[in-house]
């Protein structure tokens, strides 16, 4: 088993990455220091996994643009620290980010709750420079961003006990220097990764967990 985690990581670094635009939807402009923070942490996240992301802003999408594979963000209300206070969304009981499904199948629309993710980090961002705090809540949105689309690009509903995988993030988790996939998640996305690019077949998870949303 190591050594074919090995093998995959290689073979995702070597070139063979595959490609999925995310169609990023947001009420406003995402601030510089935010959207750089947050592609950031997507890409870092995903680095051994062997996908490679191309960043979309719905608003300037042309009818004549396709793409081989992508994911929908949805942004619900202000991605920044300084936006007023919103209501948090009551569709989904304390859930930072969910990924849509139907039946049993994950689909690639994501939604993600800007107004729990800042209510979530008000405390850690109290009196910090304007800077770090776009920083701070770009990396929060990578990670929640990183968690539903694991869901989305293996398929799995299931969690891991520990890493972004996992059912529930806290707000040190949000924020620590690091968080990541565990090697069997890798391995897992490296796989598919691997078979979007007819290179292998993608292998079947048996995990049966059944939620698909992050930070409850």
């Amino acid at each position: 088993m190591w050594i074919k985690f090995v093998l995959l990581s290689a073979l995702a670094g070597a070139g063979l990455a595959a490609p999925v635009a995310l169609i990023v939807d947001a009420p406003s402009p995402l601030p510089p220091g935010v959207a750089s923070s947050f592609r950031q942490e997507i890409d870092q996240v995903f680095r051994e996994t062997g996908y490679h992301f191309t960043w979309i802003d719905r608003a300037r999408m042309r009818p004549e643009d396709s793409f081989p594979d992508l994911v929908v963000l949805r942004l619900q209300s202000e991605c920044r620290m300084d936006a007023p206070p919103a209501p948090l969304l009551p569709s989904r009981v304390r859930a930072l980010a969910w990924a849509h499904r139907t039946g049993d199948e994950v689909l690639p629309f994501i939604e993600v709750d800007c107004a729990r993710v800042r209510h979530m980090l008000r405390v850690l961002a109290h009196g910090e420079p304007a800077a770090a705090q776009q920083e701070m809540i770009g990396r929060a949105l990578g990670r929640v961003v990183a968690h539903e689309l694991y869901h989305v690009l293996t398929g799995s509903p299931a969690h891991a006990s520990v890493g972004i995988a996992q059912a529930s993030l806290s707000p040190t988790h949000l924020v620590s220097p690091t968080l990541a996939f565990t090697p069997r998640e890798i391995n897992l996305l490296s796989q598919r990764s691997l078979a979007a690019r007819s290179l292998t077949p993608a292998a079947p998870d048996t995990a049966d967990e059944a939620a698909t949303e992050s930070g409850r």
